[in-house]
């Protein structure tokens, strides 16, 4: 019976975010449809035109289609992570919301967990909006709308812990800004977004790869252009995500629990 109001207790939460969500739906379809098409103009058709196919894992593929992919992964990292540590900071301690739905029959286990799972579905939907674009401007198969699914969503809980750990550890706003600059934008960069990891030196390469993004855009890229699946790819991301998931919850209860 507790686990049925558990449930009740985390859906309410998120209904609660998806109403307040539906009043700015607007500037959301906007911004999640531009960015992805902006990548695709500056550097699938820009640099994608002085670059034309690459060889990845011994398959040829275009370098758009490498970008786009690239992308996938990239959009998850930074939809998840800027939800939770920002929109979580300014739930948390503008607009004190957690505990405010703490003091209602809903505890902070499940005020948590609705938290996590709105910033995950938040970035799952922008995953799947540059998956549908990829598939009309066929760089990806329409398969690759239902394929990415399951990885997109784990892989954005995954990044909202990582968010929400920052929100739960930052003393202000402005503090977390060290973990977006130190650990986010060089996911961005090294991470093999914009160019196969194997490109980088082999020191590079084992950082690379012991950060969750590489692990994020090699299961993509197997998803939406058949590259070879990269079997460390699977422990990685789950390592990261118990660690991440867990020390957030319990990070947000030192923080609101005196």
């Amino acid at each position: 019976m507790r686990t049925l109001d558990s449930v009740w207790g985390v859906r309410c939460v998120w209904l609660r975010y998806f109403d307040v969500f539906r009043k700015s739906l607007t500037y959301y379809v906007v911004t999640t449809f531009s960015e992805p098409v902006l990548y695709l103009l500056a550097f699938g058709l820009g640099v994608g035109s002085l670059i034309g196919a690459l060889k990845v894992n011994g398959a040829v593929i275009s370098y758009r289609s490498f970008v786009f992919a690239g992308i996938l992964g990239q959009t998850v990292l930074f939809q998840g992570f800027y939800e939770a540590s920002y929109g979580g900071f300014v739930r948390m301690y503008y607009q004190k919301i957690f505990t405010a739905m703490a003091v209602t029959p809903i505890t902070f286990s499940e005020v948590l967990w609705g938290e996590l799972l709105w910033d995950s579905t938040k970035s799952t939907v922008a995953a799947e909006v540059v998956v549908l674009i990829g598939v009309a401007t066929g760089d990806f198969p329409l398969a690759a709308l239902v394929a990415v699914l399951p990885v997109a969503f784990v892989s954005s809980l995954l990044f909202a812990g990582m968010g929400l750990t920052v929100a739960a550890r930052s003393r202000s706003i402005d503090e977390i800004s060290y973990p977006q600059y130190l650990l986010v934008f060089p996911m961005f960069l090294f991470c093999g977004v914009f160019y196969p990891v194997e490109q980088l030196p082999s020191v590079l390469q084992w950082l690379a790869w012991a950060l969750p993004l590489t692990s994020v855009n090699s299961l993509m890229r197997t998803l939406t252009l058949g590259l070879p699946f990269q079997v460390q790819s699977v422990p990685i991301l789950a390592v990261w995500l118990l660690v991440l998931v867990a020390y957030a919850r319990r990070s947000m209860y030192a923080r609101l629990v005196k």
